[in-house]
């Protein structure tokens, strides 16, 4: 009888190990990229935690991969880049539409293919303005911002900001910001010009200097005169208004009647890398409605994808929907190659 019992138990046992191995050797089974860091830069303060929460956290809980931010300004990255060709400092470089060109020309960052990142099947039409060089995933669109409280008549276009009620009352912000860039760009087409023609823009520009009150390269320091009523017009950043008048500032954010002019913010594999695959899994999750929602629910900066916004959310979302067909066309390598002079030019007219 005790015999029995025994073979009875050994062979319970057996069966149980038999049946529970699949459980087993799934729960130690290693990840697709357990052990990899993927080395990228990012842009800090909310931009990074989003990332972190929606793009970097998902890919370690479902393939292992670790992701390493190292927050810093996009030139500073691009330099790094640039400097370091052979031990390249990044896995993926993350940088917008002006930086593009240099990087594709200098050979320092990957094509990326359909096939390689299926959710580039979601990106909208004409959003990939460099081919398979750099992967889109959210815009920066240049708009015309106003106080509602100062000024009574609306504001609705470019043109508008030579009013005379407007005196001693607009901020912009400078060709070292890519937006006071796009501005210059705007102004140039408005008027009749192009990137191979700035002489209009810098007219138009004459037009409205009695009226210009400060001039900045740094974002955050016209917001702060926006907000404290130092001007009450101007041209800025989409997501940077909203913000604004999330705050209960009395900001309008006005799409102008010359056309929106922005750019795309891009992820690119950096030349040399040894975590090909580990980059594409992250572009790919980078292009998810998860990440892609949130940054624009915070932002309010659009969306490269086709993802669905909320009515809640795509009224403060400035090229979404419709709206995408004001969207203009920049030819980025041919507006890089004269920042420089626009600069020069623009800070000579500001004297």
């Amino acid at each position: 009888m005790k015999r029995l019992i025994h073979l009875t138990l050994a062979v319970m046992f057996a069966s149980a190990l038999t049946v529970g191995t699949p459980y087993f050797a799934a729960a130690q089974e290693k990840k697709a990229f357990d052990g990899v860091t993927l080395r990228i830069n990012g842009y800090g303060g909310d931009y990074s935690r989003i990332l972190q929460e929606y793009v970097a956290k998902p890919l370690f809980e479902k393939t292992g991969l670790k992701v390493e931010y190292q927050n810093s300004t996009v030139a500073a990255a691009v330099a790094k880049v640039i400097a370091s060709r052979d031990n390249p400092p990044f896995d993926i470089i993350m940088v917008d539409s002006p930086n593009v060109p240099e990087l594709t020309k200098s050979g320092l960052i990957e094509e990326v293919t359909r096939d390689e990142v299926p959710n580039i099947s979601k990106l909208l039409p004409g959003v990939r303005e460099f081919g398979n060089y750099g992967v889109p995933f959210l815009t920066n669109a240049t708009v015309v911002l106003y106080n509602s409280k100062q000024i009574k008549e609306p504001i609705k276009s470019y043109a508008d900001l030579a009013r005379a009620d407007l005196k001693d009352r607009v901020g912009l912000l400078s060709p070292d910001n890519t937006c006071g860039l796009l501005a210059m760009i705007a102004l140039a087409e408005a008027n009749g010009g192009s990137p191979d023609n700035m002489e209009p823009a810098f007219k138009a520009l004459a037009g409205m200097k009695k009226n210009i009150a400060s001039v900045t390269s740094a974002t955050v320091n016209l917001m702060q005169m926006y907000e404290q009523e130092e001007v009450w017009a101007g041209i800025m950043w989409d997501g940077r208004v909203y913000s604004m008048r999330s705050k209960g500032h009395p900001i309008e954010t006005v799409a102008p009647e010359e056309g929106v002019y922005a750019l795309f913010n891009y992820l690119a594999p950096v030349k040399g890398t040894k975590n090909r695959k580990a980059v594409l899994a992250y572009i790919n999750q980078a292009l998810s409605d998860e990440a892609v929602g949130a940054l624009v629910n915070f932002f309010r900066y659009a969306p490269c994808t086709d993802i669905k916004l909320s009515d809640e959310v795509a009224k403060d979302v400035v090229v979404y929907g419709k709206n995408q067909a004001k969207r203009k066309s920049v030819d980025w390598e041919k507006v890089s190659g004269i920042r420089g002079q626009i600069i020069e030019e623009f800070n000579k007219a500001m004297r």
